[in-house]
């Protein structure tokens, strides 16, 4: 359970540190983050980080005695075309029909597969030359083989995964395989580069319910980090009451006390949309601290004391809520008398609240 839990919450560190930067960031740049171009970049972090999922996981119990039961097994492979060898010696013993079907066969053609969207994306979206590819395939591959060679460059107890030298040829080949499949996706498919524009617009329900997926996502990382506290012996989830109290005080301090601290009133997910939370009838008055505290109980609270499924409920009812209402504002906005705007509509509102009338 323990490695479980560790698997779970280095996952979802590294798609809250990828994943909500990258689209902060093309906010920022472009105005904007939708459409067609939203959801190549958004396909594209996402491989990113199975990538370096697929490189780590799953780990092993290095708890009970693995490091010394594998001491003796060499975790790097450093003979040219091995596997390969190893595939003629299988169907020359086997047969064809069954090399088909074979986990050896099976390893090969995965290796080639895990590189193919690489080398799609830095043709498509990239637009990188064959050259490139080729370099930053074999670099991406390398790393990948040293990480799992050196038992995550000696952060782990041992190693545990095997360093081929033979996969920097199957995961190059794949991203060269990917790169001319993007190529040819120029000519039928839309640029995936974004247009710069202002982002001044009420924001749209999308918007609105990434940001709020984004605050649970977030939400419930630290939420992981309290149960992996506890099973690694703090002791925590067996002290009366704390179960409720320690989920319940990180989502205070993140929902009320560090948004009252900005000008924003944002928590993360929010803040990563380029979105602002003001007073529903004045978008250069930000939300009190009442209204924070308000919306607090209404989705946080709760779901300290039900779990996660009241949060899930919350973004289904201000999602529906947020499509179906012309003014676009989810149920938990209008119950505490707020709203979104973008970020660059509240500096606008605050710089025409400062500007000197005109004599």
């Amino acid at each position: 359970m323990t490695e479980t839990a560790y698997a779970v919450l280095f996952f979802m560190a590294l798609t809250l540190v990828f994943v909500v930067p990258f689209i902060s960031h093309q906010f920022s740049r472009y105005g904007r983050f939708e459409g067609w171009p939203a959801g190549v970049s958004a396909a594209m972090v996402l491989y990113g980080c199975a990538l370096v999922a697929f490189t780590l996981f799953p780990f092993p119990d290095f708890a009970g005695d693995y490091c010394d039961a594998h001491a003796n097994v060499s975790h790097w492979q450093l003979n040219p075309f091995r596997s390969f060898l190893d595939l003629a010696d299988y169907t020359a013993s086997n047969g064809l029909l069954a090399t088909l079907t074979s986990n050896v066969l099976l390893q090969v053609v995965m290796n080639v597969v895990l590189f193919v969207p690489l080398g799609f994306f830095l043709a498509y979206r990239g637009r990188r030359s064959f050259g490139a590819t080729v370099l930053i395939g074999l670099a991406v591959s390398l790393s990948i083989e040293l990480t799992q060679g050196t038992g995550l460059w000696g952060l782990a107890p041992c190693p545990y995964r095997l360093a081929d030298v033979d996969d920097l040829l199957t995961n190059t080949a794949g991203a060269l395989f990917g790169w001319f499949i993007g190529r040819a996706a120029i000519r039928f498919l839309p640029d995936p580069t974004p247009i710069k524009r202002s982002d001044v617009d009420p924001p749209r329900p999308t918007r609105q319910t990434v940001g709020f997926f984004l605050d649970i996502y977030t939400y419930l990382f630290f939420d992981v980090i309290i149960i992996t506290l506890g099973l690694l012996g703090f002791g925590l989830l067996e002290q009366q009451g704390w179960p409720i109290v320690l989920p319940a005080t990180v989502s205070l301090v993140m929902f009320v006390l560090i948004p009252r601290l900005r000008r924003d009133r944002a928590g993360p997910g929010i803040a990563g949309v380029h979105l602002a939370v003001v007073h529903a009838n004045n978008t250069s008055k930000p939300a009190t601290v009442t209204a924070l505290m308000v919306r607090w109980l209404i989705v946080w609270l709760p779901a300290a004391v039900v779990g996660v499924w009241w949060l899930v409920l919350c973004l289904v009812i201000d999602g529906l809520t947020t499509w179906r209402r012309p003014d676009h504002r989810p149920l938990t906005l209008r119950l505490a008398r707020t709203r979104h705007i973008t970020l660059e509509s509240l500096h606008d509102a605050n710089r025409s609240d400062t500007r000197e009338p005109t004599p």
